[in-house]
């Protein structure tokens, strides 16, 4: 089951789309965040019985780096309404794995498995009350009601796979599942039948893993590292003697008179001439971020927006030896700075570094933007003892380095999967996902939480900003889970074994923001595996315990 089947996948050749922020929802006076030791605050632990199971994918399937960043295995399993904790523990005796109760310790279900090398133990809710379960090569399906847990389903599957999200269409139960196999990560979209088992209904390929998935009404959206795989088409069959083959109607790519390419410093553009033309007749403008190229007879060659910024003045441009091309040599205004395509198209900052899109910036918003970046830089490791709003804090580090895998920002419609909407990001642009509502994405110093919805094209919207946040988890070296609660009040930064970091920036018309740090009795470092934040509270889940920390804002 769950075999690799082939599936046609409509897929967009290049970005179609924007992910530019809401100026609105921008705060160029925002200038500093203050850090408090976090006293206002109560920590409660509750012992657990058993040890809960920690998944370790090997680096061959799936990297551990990937399961840091993405949040990919947060061990605890939280129902959509709340007020209940479970957790998988493994029994290695009895070759089995049990879902567990951890405010009860009670042992809801026991699944034998006898497969020697699992990794992969993952989970996603389909409604309130049914929980799948995807261990080893196996696929569960649980009731779980205020007063019964009954097993409901199994199958057997052909490859090891991660549960990635679930969703309910036409009243039927589907899931979102990946496997890797020669070096491609399958996504398939699967249903459930009559019978109770669940079948392929679309297949997307990739070179990398999804990081965020979400189907609202007729639309899945994702968020995946590297890039998207169009199956081959199947053979046609020959043709038999005497029977002429009706031409099929296809689709062609816009002709384009120009080539271009790139090296860190410049980009080269090669355009087409009409014969006869001579270096005279041409006229060249070259903008701060526009080309255009004409004769002076008024013919148009070229014209259009740059992708980003050039050096007009250190740009130059000359004919080709058999007067059939014209060369153009852009000087990048930012070297280093990777162009995904010749002409501007809607994109978000694929740059990836902390300036962001600042190109339509009035000059008012660009020098307050300035002035946060000035401030925020004094505190770094070296200089945060010298601030007065700051406490010295052994872990304020340097920044994070960032992957270097591009990440893909894509929605398809269904029946049949059709990509209509592309942005490419830039490594490290994406910081998290917010479960299956939203994302969250750096621009400048700042984090904006993007909310997917079904009525809309493109289907994600601007919808808050945590103001510098993208600066403050940049110095978390140790962070393994970073967190939203359901109104957007704060986002957390879990790091592996014993600090929690709340921070909040809350008005728009606010200058400061408010960081609370607040250390777990950890002494013996038992590694954080999960996480569930509430309104005014946030659970973790440890090797040993499961703790609550109330805080106040």
């Amino acid at each position: 089951m769950f075999e690799e089947e082939r599936f046609t996948t409509a897929m967009l050749g290049r970005a179609n789309c924007s992910l530019k922020p809401d100026k609105k929802l921008l705060n160029s006076k925002f200038e500093q965040y203050k850090y408090t030791s976090g006293r206002e605050h109560e920590i409660t632990y509750k012992k657990l019985k058993h040890k809960p199971h920690r998944t370790k994918p090997p680096d061959s399937d799936f990297s551990y780096q990937m399961s840091r960043t993405s949040c990919l295995f947060n061990h605890l399993i939280v129902p959509p309404k709340g007020g209940k904790y479970y957790y998988i523990t493994h029994n290695e005796e009895e070759h089995s794995y049990i879902l567990v109760d951890a405010l009860t310790d009670t042992e809801l279900a026991q699944f034998s498995n006898q497969e020697k090398l699992i990794f992969n133990v993952s989970a996603v809710w389909i409604g309130s009350e049914t929980l799948a379960l995807c261990i080893g090569t196996y696929l569960y399906l649980l009731s779980l009601t205020p007063t019964s847990t009954k097993q409901t389903s199994e199958q057997k599957l052909d490859f090891h796979c991660l549960l990635l999200g679930s969703f309910e269409r036409d009243e039927t139960a589907h899931l979102v599942l990946c496997y890797r196999t020669d070096n491609v990560f399958v996504h398939q979209i699967v249903k459930q039948n009559d019978s109770g088992k669940f079948e392929v209904t679309a297949s997307i390929r990739q070179s990398g893993i999804a990081r965020f998935v979400t189907v609202r009404g007729d639309t899945l959206t994702m968020i995946s590292e590297g890039k998207l795989l169009v199956p081959e088409p199947e053979p046609e069959e020959p043709e038999k003697p005497g029977e002429v083959a009706e031409p099929v109607p296809r689709e062609r790519d816009e002709e384009k008179n120009y080539t271009w390419t790139q090296t860190m410093e410049d980009v080269d553009v090669s355009i087409e001439l009409p014969s006869g033309i001579l270096k005279s007749d041409l006229t060249i403008e070259i903008g701060h971020d526009s080309l255009e190229v004409r004769t002076k007879g008024g013919q148009e060659l070229f014209k259009s927006k740059l992708f980003s910024k050039v050096e007009p003045k250190e740009s130059t441009w000359h004919m080709s030896t058999d007067k059939k091309r014209v060369e153009v040599v852009l000087t990048k205004y930012q070297e280093a700075h990777n162009w995904a395509h010749l002409v501007d198209t809607p994109h978000y900052d694929p740059s990836g570094n902390l300036l962001g899109e600042i190109s339509d910036l009035s000059e008012e918003e660009l020098r307050g933007m300035m002035r946060r970046m000035e401030s925020l830089n004094e505190y770094t490791s070296d200089k945060v003892d010298k601030s007065p709003l700051y406490t010295p804090h052994p872990e304020l580090e340097e920044c994070d380095e960032l992957d270097g895998q591009q990440v893909l920002l894509s929605s398809f419609s269904l029946d049949p999967v059709k990509q209509h909407s592309l942005v490419e990001l830039s490594p490290g642009t994406l910081l998290f996902s917010d479960t299956d509502r939203g994302f969250v994405v750096s621009h400048s110093v700042d984090a904006c939480y993007y909310e997917v919805g079904s009525d809309v094209c493109p289907p994600w919207q601007h919808a808050s900003t945590f103001h510098a946040f993208n600066m403050v988890q940049a110095t978390k070296t140790q962070k393994k889970y970073i967190v939203t609660d359901p109104g957007r009040k704060y986002a957390a930064i879990v790091d592996i074994t014993r600090h929690v970091y709340i921070y909040s920036s809350t008005g728009e018309e606010s200058t400061h923001g408010k960081l609370l740090v607040m250390t777990l009795d950890n002494s013996d470092d038992s590694e954080i595996l999960g996480v569930f934040p509430r309104t005014e509270s946030i659970v973790l889940l440890t090797e040993k315990y499961l703790i609550t920390i109330k805080f106040s804002l």
